[in-house]
């Protein structure tokens, strides 16, 4: 009977994780809805996935996207990090043709334009959650 209770509580405490990680990434996909990201792109799907893991990794400062974030994605979708690497930017250089400059510029918070790249949009976003 101990047995089938701590299975039980294994299975509410996974249900939950399931359940916190999908709110957690359903509100990374509104953040990138209002950037006009395209989610018909891989690259936008590993941008969740990567903003996911780069959150759940809580860090701050110094990181290297390519050796802390991307390898971790590549590993879920069974594929190499710079694949991941590619597909994210070139999924956010396409948001920067499709979105509006007034919008891009009020969510990033700056004064001047230029093109953002993928890891300045994983921290506004971060920032939002």
């Amino acid at each position: 009977m101990i047995a089938g209770v701590i299975e039980r509580e294994n299975v509410v405490q996974i249900m939950d994780e399931t359940y916190n990680e999908r709110k957690l990434k359903n509100k990374i996909e509104e953040e990138l809805k209002k950037l006009e990201y395209n989610f018909s792109y891989k690259g936008t799907v590993y941008l969740v996935d990567a903003i996911y893991v780069l959150y759940n990794l809580k860090k701050s400062g110094e990181y290297n996207l390519g050796e802390d974030v991307y390898p971790i994605v590549a590993e879920h979708y069974n594929t190499v990090a710079n694949n991941i690497k590619c597909n994210i930017t070139n999924s956010t250089d396409k948001m920067f043709y499709d979105c509006e400059e007034k919008v891009l510029r009020a969510y990033l918070k700056e004064f001047t334009f230029t093109k953002p790249g993928p890891k300045k949009i994983m921290e506004a976003v971060i920032k939002r959650l």
